[in-house]
Formats: C-alpha cells, sequence, structure tokens
C-alpha cells in the first residue's frame, strides 16, 4: 500500500511540529561508564546504584538545587549507539554526518553532553541483530533507548528482564530530583501511569515515553456536498450512517442520473484502522477485533470472539445486501478503495484524521465540488475506541554509570525541542530551506531521545485555533509549531476557502478531523497485549485470517451472523484457548505479578 505510506507521511508532517514523538534516530544510545565525566555540584543526590562517593573536594562546598537544564562545566562524555540509514543519508546537507551535525552541536551547546560512538549498523537486521546480541553479552551503552526490535516481546517486558538482571540504573531520584516541570506536567495529566509502566518494586528504571495519542480515534469522512444536496442531517449514530448510505446510493447525490453511486467504501483489510475501514462501526458497539480486552474477571481475552462483534457484523450484513457497500470489497485493497473514491462513486468512508490528504485527496482535486467533513460515531454517546499504550520504548541508563541524572537532562530537553520551544531549531529548518530547499536536512544528533507529551496534544492545540478564529485568543498564544500550521495553512484557507487545493486539505484535516474528536466524549481502551508467545507465534497468523474469512462471509451473507458462535468455538479448539492461557501469563510475568 505504497499510496498510504505517502499520504500518511504527507499528513503528519504538520503534525509532527506539535506532538511529542520520537527523535528520527530512535536507535541511538551509549558506551561505557565514564570516570572523567564530571559530575552535578549536588553528587551526593544525584547518583544512584552502586556509585555513592563525590568527586572531588566538595566537603566544604553547599549543595546546589539540581537543575533540570543545568550546563555541564566540562563535556560529558556518554557513549552511543545508533543506526544508520542510507536513505536517509540522501537528505543529510553537505558535511552533516550522523557523528558530526548541527543538531549534536545544540545539545552540546545546551547540556554540553558529548557522545561517543560505542558502535553503530545499518538500519533492519543487521542493526536489530547487534542491538539484542548485546543485552546477551551485557555490554550496554551508557544512556540508550529499549524498544522492540521484532515484535515479539514489549519493550517493558525487556525493561522487566534487565532489571531481573540488575543491569540497569534506578531512576527514582534522578527523576524527582531533576525533571523539569514541563514533563512532570505531561506525566501528571496521564496520571503517571506511564511511569508506572517503568516502575517495578517501587523504582522507576526507565523513562517512558508518551505521546499524542487520542489524535488516533478512528473517524468518519463524508461527502458533505451530497449532503447538503439532498437536504440531510450529518450521521452521528450507526442508525444515522445507513440511513445516510441508503440515501446516497438511491437518491443520485451525483447528478448524472445513473445509479452508480454507493454509501461507504470499504477495503478487505476492514478490521485494520487507516481508511475505508470499519473500525469506527465495531468501536460504536465495543467490539475491538484485533485486540487484547480485559473480561469481566480481569483476565485478558481475544476481542475478537467476543459477542460485542455480532452487531456491527449484523449492520455491515444489512449494508452489503443493500447494495450501500462495495460489492466486491471482499477482493479490494485500499489503494483499489482509493481508486473507488477517486471516482466520486462513494459518499463516506471510515477512516484516520489525516485522510484529507489520502485517500480523498484526488477525489477532491478531481471534482472542485467535492467537500468532505467528519464527524465521529456512536450508540451511546460516546466515542469508544482501543489503542496501545502510549508508551512503546523507555530511555534508560546503564548501571554503574556515574550520571544517571544525565538521562532526565536529555528527555527534558528533547520534550522542549519537540514543543517548538527553542527559536534556534526553528530558524535553523527556515534557514535549510531557503539554501537547500525543503528536502534537505541536517543529519539528527545520535544523543538518545524522545520528546513526551499529552495524549491530547493535538487536540488541545486544534481547540486553540478555533478560539482563536471565533476571536477568543491570540495567536500569540500560540507556540512556534502552532503558529507555523495555523498561519501557512489554515489562516489562509479561512480567509479563502479552497484558493489553495494544499491548504484546504489541511484545514479539513485539522479543523474538521481533528476537531470532530477534540469534541467527542472519548471513552479510550488500552490493548492489554502487544508481545507474542510460542503458540501466539505458531498458530495465531492462521488464526486471524480465518477470522477475517468469517467476518467477510458474514458481511457477504454468505454464512449467517449466528456463524459467529461456531467461528468461536473452532478460534479456542484450533490454538484460541492456549494462546489466551499463554497470554495471560506473558502479562502477569511483564507486571512483576
Amino acid at each position: 500500500m505504497k499510496k498510504s505510506r505517502v499520504g500518511l507521511a504527507a499528513a503528519a508532517a504538520s503534525l509532527l511540529i506539535l506532538a511529542a514523538c520520537s527523535n528520527s534516530n530512535n536507535n541511538a544510545g551509549g558506551n561505557e561508564a565514564n570516570d572523567n565525566a564530571e559530575k552535578p555540584a549536588n553528587t551526593a543526590s544525584a547518583t544512584t546504584g552502586n556509585d555513592k562517593a563525590a568527586t572531588g573536594n566538595t566537603a566544604n562546598k553547599p549543595a546546589e538545587k539540581p537543575d533540570p537544564f543545568g550546563k555541564y562545566a566540562e563535556p560529558l562524555e556518554v557513549s552511543v549507539i545508533y543506526d544508520r540509514n542510507p536513505e536517509s543519508e540522501k537528505s543529510f546537507i553537505p558535511e552533516s554526518s550522523y557523528e558530526s551535525n548541527w543538531n549534536t552541536d545544540f545539545w552540546l551547546d545546551k547540556l554540553n553532553i558529548k557522545p561517543v560512538v560505542k558502535w553503530s549498523a545499518p538500519s533492519g537486521d543487521q542493526y536489530n541483530q547487534k542491538y539484542n546480541l548485546m543485552f546477551a553479552s551485557n555490554d550496554l551503552p551508557d544512556i540508550f533507548l529499549l524498544k522492540s526490535t521484532d515484535n515479539k516481546q514489549s519493550a517493558r517486558s525487556m525493561l522487566k528482564k534487565l532489571v531481573d538482571a540488575d543491569m540497569v540504573e534506578d531512576l527514582t531520584d534522578a527523576y524527582s530530583q531533576y525533571a523539569s516541570d514541563e514533563v512532570k506536567d505531561y506525566y501528571n495529566t496521564f496520571d503517571n501511569k506511564a511511569l508506572d509502566y517503568a516502575t517495578f518494586d517501587g523504582k522507576m528504571y526507565g523513562l517512558p515515553s508518551q505521546g499524542d495519542t487520542y489524535a488516533n480515534v478512528q473517524i468518519l469522512w463524508v461527502r458533505q456536498d451530497w449532503l447538503d444536496k439532498l437536504s440531510l442531517q450529518a450521521p452521528r449514530t450507526i442508525d444515522d450512517l445507513v440511513t445516510v448510505a441508503i440515501a446516497f446510493k438511491e437518491k443520485d447525490p451525483d447528478g448524472n442520473g445513473k445509479p452508480d453511486t454507493i454509501g461507504l467504501a470499504l477495503q478487505n483489510q476492514f478490521m485494520d484502522p487507516g481508511f475505508t475501514d470499519a473500525v469506527s462501526i465495531f468501536n460504536a458497539f465495543n467490539a475491538y477485533p484485533k485486540s487484547w480486552v480485559k473480561d469481566s474477571s480481569g483476565q485478558l481475552v481475544w476481542g475478537g470472539i467476543q459477542d460485542t462483534n455480532k452487531k456491527p457484523l449484523e449492520v455491515l450484513a444489512g449494508m452489503y445486501k443493500e447494495g450501500l457497500l462495495d460489492s466486491e470489497f471482499a477482493l479490494s485493497d485500499g489503494n483499489k478503495e482509493a481508486e473507488f473514491i477517486t471516482s466520486g462513486k462513494a459518499g463516506m468512508q471510515i477512516g484516520s484524521w489525516w485522510n484529507g490528504s489520502y485517500p480523498l485527496t484526488f477525489n477532491i482535486d478531481n471534482d472542485p465540488k467535492a467537500d468532505w467533513k467528519a464527524y465521529t460515531l456512536s450508540t451511546d454517546n460516546k466515542i469508544h475506541a482501543i489503542m496501545n499504550f502510549p508508551t512503546d520504548q523507555f530511555l534508560v541508563v546503564k548501571k554503574g554509570f556515574k550520571n544517571p541524572e544525565a538521562a532526565v537532562k536529555i528527555l527534558n530537553l528533547s520534550t522542549s525541542i519537540s514543543h517548538s520551544k527553542f527559536q534556534e531549531t526553528i530558524d535553523r529548518r527556515n534557514e535549510l530551506n531557503t539554501k537547500f530547499g525543503t528536502d534537505k536536512v541536517d543529519a539528527p544528533t545520535i544523543i538518545p531521545n524522545f520528546g513526551i507529551g499529552y495524549l491530547d496534544t493535538t487536540l488541545r492545540s486544534v481547540k486553540l485555533f478555533e478560539d482563536i478564529f471565533a476571536g477568543k485568543a491570540s495567536v500569540d498564544d500560540l507556540t512556534v509549531g502552532e503558529k507555523q500550521i495555523f498561519e501557512n495553512s489554515l489562516k489562509p484557507n479561512h480567509d479563502n476557502p479552497r484558493k489553495d487545493a494544499g491548504k484546504y486539505k489541511d484545514y479539513i484535516n485539522w479543523m474538521s478531523a481533528l476537531s470532530a474528536i477534540a469534541h467527542s466524549d472519548l471513552d479510550i481502551q488500552w490493548n492489554g497485549f502487544s508481545g507474542t508467545t510460542p503458540t501466539y507465534d505458531a498458530k495465531m497468523g492462521s488464526l486471524i485470517d480465518k477470522q477475517l474469512t468469517v467476518f467477510t462471509k458474514i458481511i457477504m451473507n454468505k454464512e449467517p451472523v449466528d456463524y459467529f458462535d461456531t467461528f468461536v468455538k473452532e478460534w479456542k479448539a484450533q490454538g484460541g484457548d492456549t494462546i489466551t492461557k499463554e497470554v495471560n501469563e506473558a502479562a502477569a510475568k511483564e507486571s512483576g505479578n
């Protein structure tokens, strides 16, 4: 699905300015402890683990308050690892490399932290193999990003193993003393659940990632011009969706006098979120067919075998029978359905906030009258969704490294950078745009880092944009990143609607799709398990294929909805029960229970 990736990249470009996201080189890390590295002034309270001795003659010196952005008096050498991406290197400006670049100089200027390369490897299998081997040999860098490279175990499961092997530092005190108010605020808004995710036996062993998450709620995109032509209200419930779909099929919304339109575009992988899927329909009935959810007893069960799937399957089967769906959806991938939308034959599609940039973009380009708007779907006035927990990696410190607080300072600075708090970084980007064009960049720093944010960072920005348009707030209230989005795309389209197609697409992504999510009563659940088990590896792939086949047959009326019960029995007997038992055991072990 090459086109979908391109569309997502284009749409996400503006979001990255705001979202607390990982540095472009997420695999950076570190080396052996540096005996010459300078301690912070408050040495006794800044060290943890086995390193309790202060360096130098500090007996008569008053302790200084830890500074979250304190610059080391002498360069603090931190060993790192990183992956090299040949494709990314093609975009580096002349004389910029992974090991020598403006971004690393920026970090040296702000914190005086100097990365020393322990090793690097090409991205992909070579890097992953070397990365995994370093754990087996206990040859870790000083500070590094801990994350799964094979999707067979979660980052938290990996952290638990390192903690049990006494290979990483306890960061409890370092975080308490050095975390910036901004970082603490971001974690606090999620009730410190991300910090709890990094905590075992009351001690925190990693700094968890936490990024913009709620914007990923799936939504319904509708041809607003068709609604207006047929004098229809926007669909807000599943019943509304069906009513509008019938009208879009039967009342010639495109005005060509032919019965050639359908209600809802749908692709064959309809359980996967992205575009032209059916996720919002399932979620509206509290069905989560490709996630692990908790049952009434607190045990994890596979969402695809829960009775909550029956009602959405019944709805989709009815829509298919009435000709409201693409009759060949079972043979159509996302790109094929995108062509269906491009041709102007579908009036609705379920997908993501960025769908204005793909796949709707081609329909907008082809038809000047095409006006797409986004809405959320519900059966009880709440918008239900399930997502992976917003922590999928940790910034960790090798056991015995003498400056564990450096990791906290790195998190503080990278978080401020990711939220456009430094004008220097914005000026640098503008400088490169002028000199080299938008396709050239500085190489990223190899200092391991990611910035964190609110789970609703983008939704907060949308509400602020709305307040500015309503005269309730000022442009001066925006961050540097928000101001770029507002002034470059949103305000121009607001003042001159559709004059520029690109700005219009950005506008509906933000002010329609993200706005719809921002003003919804969200009920977010977290996928209960993201790793694998032996039987999962051996059989889950075929069970998921079986699930898709059965669901497709039910939707196409080749099997009755009650056939779902037969599927559940077969799923359990063909390895599902064993997988469920192993998943619960793995989840319990990961949490330390």
